[in-house]
């Protein structure tokens, strides 16, 4: 373990490519002069490979660097270059040579350690080692919902017992036993194999509320078993969410205008708990799981990691579509050390574009500048001067600022802390994609929003202006 810091919490997200390809100096000593008090990393190593079609997010060996999103973020490009390439298509191995032991008897098991992990593997080492003789806290951050070989029978489904449409991320079912058994495992695994990290941060242990199917998820076989494990009347809220959810394809401009006003909002949706309760069951259902899973990690890693205690610190999206999700801010607080809010603005146009389309789809004679400004409204993405076609919600190009209000992720860390209360550390994670001006009005929002600290992903954006922007901070306590 490193040693008490005294200055305010300050985390970069840096992935191994990047390590392998500057050096692990070179990348400590860059960030250790910019205050930085914590790193996060994954064990695995990767090589670059030859261009490749379009391959889903979820492919966890073959992946673009930076990520594709769906395919809307290849507009993106990373500002330190990666073996020289601003974009690259990699594939991945674990860094170091998992216990099968530990994963004996269970559904889905560890990717194998091949040539990429017995040449570069041990940089991941060197980096926790390196990390801590400057001072800095080492995390790994690990997937929640992004299983191995995941199988159809562990994806999530919508109340009539269907896949969503186009989802932006195969995650699996949080319900899941066979799923969560895998991440135990590999929790247990990874504490094993790097005895001298700091803490976890497993990301998105909930359903991503990318789409507008997403937001209906779970009424999948896992789901039923787990309402009746954690007390939940599994038809009613399989009732109620399917009478919405095709509420949705009779949709008028009357009914969405509402949602414009706050003040007329808040009656709106009131309405909707009111005349369907088994949707008010459904996000107190969806809150349980997570919960539950962030419970079973916390058992892993105090049972790993005797006699010293590891942190948990998962990951999870902002309220209001923390409710979606299932990211329970009071009750996670319970298990975990802290949770790392994602303010990843460049996705707020994004989410509002999917589901102001697909509601256009299904109601084609609704008005798109309704549409468009009642769902960015209904999330809370923007302060003023809302779009007005589904044209103004693109995914940003690099020198885009981000369609994100200041004062909207003001609220959302304020939400999200009154909600933890005491109990653990909010840590909002600012995303470093952008121009230089508008990471650095994000960046100041989250330093001075009244929390312990912060992250920044991704290293990969982070040029030396941003450095220097966080150097400000960092530096100053």
């Amino acid at each position: 373990m490193s040693g008490a810091n005294p200055r305010r919490f300050l985390g970069v997200t840096v992935t191994p490519p990047y390590i392998q390809s500057e050096g692990v100096q070179a990348v400590l000593d860059g960030l250790a002069a910019a205050g930085v008090t914590a790193v996060a990393t994954s064990p695995m190593v990767a090589e670059a490979v030859e261009p490749s079609p379009y391959i889903h997010d979820s492919n966890p060996n073959l992946r673009r660097e930076p990520p594709i999103d769906g395919g809307a973020g290849t507009v993106r490009h990373v500002t330190r270059q990666l073996w020289g390439r601003n974009e690259a298509w990699l594939r991945f191995e674990p860094s170091y040579d998992p216990d099968r032991s530990i994963y004996k008897g269970l559904k889905y098991q560890p990717p194998q350690p091949g040539q990429i992990t017995s040449t570069q593997g041990v940089i991941i080492q060197q980096f926790i080692d390196g990390a801590h003789a400057r001072g800095m806290e080492a995390y790994f951050q690990l997937d929640a919902v992004l299983i191995p070989g995941l199988r159809p029978e562990d994806l999530p489904t919508l109340p009539d017992g269907t896949q969503p449409r186009a989802r932006m991320v195969q995650s699996a079912a949080v319900a899941s036993d066979d799923v969560r058994a895998y991440a135990v495992a590999q929790t247990r695994d990874v504490l094993k194999a790097y005895p001298d990290i700091d803490g976890l941060r497993h990301d998105w242990p909930e359903h991503p509320p990318y789409r507008l199917g997403d937001a209906f998820l779970d009424f999948s076989p896992h789901a039923r078993a787990a309402a009746g494990r954690l007390g939940f009347d599994f038809e009613t809220m399989r009732r109620d969410a399917q009478a919405l959810y095709e509420r949705l394809d009779r949709l008028t401009n009357s009914d969405l205008t509402p949602l414009l006003d706050y003040r007329s909002a808040s009656f709106e949706l009131m309405r909707v708990f009111a005349d369907r309760p088994g949707i008010a069951q459904v996000l107190r259902f969806k809150a349980a799981l997570t919960v539950n899973y962030i419970r079973e990690l916390r058992a892993a890693m105090d049972g790993a990691s005797r006699p010293q205690r590891k942190k948990l610190s998962p990951n999870g999206f902002p309220p209001p579509l923390s409710l979606l999700s299932g990211m329970d801010f009071a009750g996670v607080s319970r298990y975990a050390d802290s949770i790392n809010m994602k303010l990843y603005t460049m996705h707020w146009p994004l989410i509002v574009y999917f589901y102001a389309q697909e509601l256009l789809e299904r109601n084609p004679s609704l008005d798109e500048r309704i549409v468009v400004r009642a769902v960015s409204s209904l999330f809370d993405f923007e302060d003023a001067d809302l779009g007005i076609t589904l044209k103004d919600y693109f995914y940003p190009r690099p020198h885009v600022r981000h369609r994100a209000g200041l004062r909207a992720q003001a609220r959302k860390i304020r939400q999200a802390s009154t909600a933890m209360g005491r109990q653990a550390d909010l840590f909002p994670v600012v995303h470093g994609y952008g121009p230089d001006d508008d990471f650095e009005r994000r960046l100041r929002v989250a330093w001075y929003a009244g929390t312990r600290g912060i992250w920044i992903n991704r290293y990969a954006y982070l040029g030396q202006e941003k450095i220097a922007m966080i150097a400000t901070l960092g530096n100053a306590g």
